[in-house]
């Protein structure tokens, strides 16, 4: 009788330091996934916020930011449209998601290849880190070129 009302009693004071750390910390992690939930962009910005991006990088003219954003925004969506319909009919296969992602990434640079000159392209291409070593040739001949014929002008 004694050992269980002191076992009652430890169980009540442990009871009473774990539940509020418990609560404290399911509340944080549903704070948190929230937050997470609100900061998740929509295939929409992202594709607005990198055609920014390519336009700075590459010096793009109007009419070609505006093609690279027209691209980025029906593929980006078009491949989170996939991405949803796959985790909807429950495909765990991570080798299914990359393939869309990867069809998706070259429909994109299909695209890319057709708006952009030369340089651009290869600058892009340096960018994500997919330069050949016969690109990176091509594009030091042309950063030469120019820095040639910035010589001449001044």
């Amino acid at each position: 009788m004694i050992l269980n009302f002191i076992s009652n009693k430890m169980t009540r004071k442990i009871l009473s330091i774990v539940l509020p750390i418990l609560t404290m910390a399911l509340s944080t992690q549903v704070l948190s996934a929230q937050n997470n939930q609100e900061e998740e962009k929509s295939p929409e910005e992202l594709a607005f916020e990198e055609a920014e991006r390519l336009e700075g990088l590459l010096k793009l003219e109007p009419h070609q930011t505006f093609f690279i954003d027209s691209t980025l925004q029906h593929d980006m969506r078009a491949l989170h449209d996939e991405i949803m319909n796959l985790e909807m009919s429950g495909t765990q296969e991570q080798t299914v998601y990359r393939m869309v992602q990867e069809k998706w990434l070259e429909q994109i640079e299909n695209s890319y290849r057709k708006i952009l000159s030369e340089e651009q392209w290869l600058i892009y291409r340096k960018d994500m880190g997919k330069l050949t070593k016969e690109e990176l040739k091509a594009l030091k001949a042309i950063e030469k070129e120019q820095k040639k014929a910035r010589k001449a002008r001044d």
